[in-house]
């Protein structure tokens, strides 16, 4: 789990905490690079445990989860396992989700949990604006 600013390094007094959950490390580089600056603090883990502590340790503002997570030490959980305890543990939590196939049922669940769905592959550009249009600061009236 990684905490990374703008600079590429750790920050802790940053506005905004965003929390990106993806099991692929070019994934989250990637991401994670793309999003930073702008007072973001971006915080990576790579599976649901990592990312059930990183909300322990602090307060998250929005999570990015890849709901292709794979199972981790014999636990078949995955990214909508996380999506679920993530919405019973913050309910108001704005939620990003990123698939490789957007389903129509996949569709019609994120609506439900009140999450905005991305299929991949990610338009880093097109990622930013749905993170900027969600921070209260700058989310249109």
């Amino acid at each position: 789990m990684a905490t990374i600013g703008f600079n590429g390094g750790v920050e802790a007094g940053s506005r905004y905490r965003l929390l990106l959950v993806d099991p692929y490390g070019h994934s989250r580089e990637g991401l994670g690079a793309a999003l930073r600056g702008g007072g973001v603090l971006v915080e990576t883990a790579e599976g649901a445990s990592q990312a059930m502590a990183a909300m322990q340790a602090g307060e998250v503002d929005l999570a990015i989860v890849d709901l292709d997570l794979p199972p981790t030490h014999g636990l078949a959980e995955d990214g909508w396992d996380l999506v679920h305890l993530l919405r019973a543990t913050s309910p108001t939590l704005p939620l990003i989700l990123i698939a490789a196939e957007c389903r129509p049922h996949t569709q019609d669940e994120a609506l439900r949990l009140g999450a905005r769905l991305l299929e991949k592959p990610i338009n880093p550009r097109e990622l930013r604006t749905i993170v900027r249009a969600l921070r209260p600061e700058t989310a249109p009236a």
